[in-house]
C-alpha cells in the first residue's frame, strides 16, 4: 500500500510540474567581446569584436527555467606581433545548457556550463585550426530578459580548458568572452 500512494504522490507531482512546464524556442544573434587569456604574463591580448547567431530552446517551470543554445560563434583575440596587430580569429558550435532562475516574471540570473567544438581558426590568411583543440569549456553566468516574444542576455564566458595543441607552446590558452544577445521567441 505504500508503494502504491508514493507512486500516486509521484505521478501527481510530475503531472502538475508538466502542467506548468513551457516549452519556447527561438532565434538569437548578437555581438562577442573576447580575449584569450595565458599563463605567460608577457602575452598581452586585447578584445576583438565579433558576432554570434543560432537557435535557443528553453523548458520553463514558474521560477526556474532550462536553456539550451545552438550557436555559431566566433571568438579570438588581437595582439601586437612586433610588425603589425593581429587577429585570432576562431569558429565554434556552441551549446550552453543554462539552469535559470527568474527573479521577476521577464527577468533571470542564469549559469551553466558551454560545450564548444572548433570548426575554423584564421591567424591572418594562416590556418591555425592544427595549434588548437577541437573542444573547449567554459563557465557561462548571466542576465536575461523576456518581454513578450522579445529577449535579450549578456553573458560572460569564463574558459576552464586550455585550447592550446600546440606542444612546443607550455603556455596554457583560455577563450573568454562577454556575449550580447537578442532574439526573437518563435514559440512561446
Amino acid at each position: 500500500m505504500k508503494k502504491i500512494c508514493t507512486i500516486l504522490v509521484a505521478l501527481v507531482l510530475i503531472g502538475s510540474v508538466s502542467a506548468q512546464a513551457q516549452l519556447k524556442f527561438g532565434v538569437k544573434a548578437g555581438a562577442n567581446f573576447s580575449k584569450l587569456s595565458s599563463s605567460n604574463p608577457q602575452d598581452q591580448f586585447e578584445n576583438l569584436t565579433a558576432w554570434h547567431g543560432g537557435l535557443m530552446l528553453e523548458l520553463k517551470l514558474p521560477i526556474l527555467g532550462i536553456e539550451v543554445d545552438a550557436i555559431y560563434t566566433q571568438n579570438g583575440t588581437k595582439f601586437d606581433a612586433g610588425t603589425a596587430i593581429e587577429e585570432l580569429k576562431n569558429t565554434y558550435i556552441a551549446v550552453p545548457v543554462l539552469v535559470k532562475l527568474y527573479i521577476l516574471k521577464v527577468l533571470n540570473i542564469h549559469a551553466g556550463p558551454q560545450f564548444s567544438f572548433l570548426t575554423s581558426s584564421k591567424l591572418g590568411d594562416f590556418d591555425y585550426k592544427n595549434q588548437l583543440a577541437s573542444s573547449d569549456l567554459q563557465i557561462v553566468f548571466g542576465a536575461g530578459v523576456d518581454l513578450g516574444r522579445l529577449h535579450g542576455s549578456l553573458r560572460y564566458n569564463l574558459g576552464v580548458k586550455d585550447i592550446n595543441a600546440n606542444a612546443l607552446n607550455p603556455n596554457t590558452l583560455k577563450n573568454n568572452a562577454v556575449m550580447l544577445s537578442v532574439g526573437i521567441w518563435l514559440k512561446k
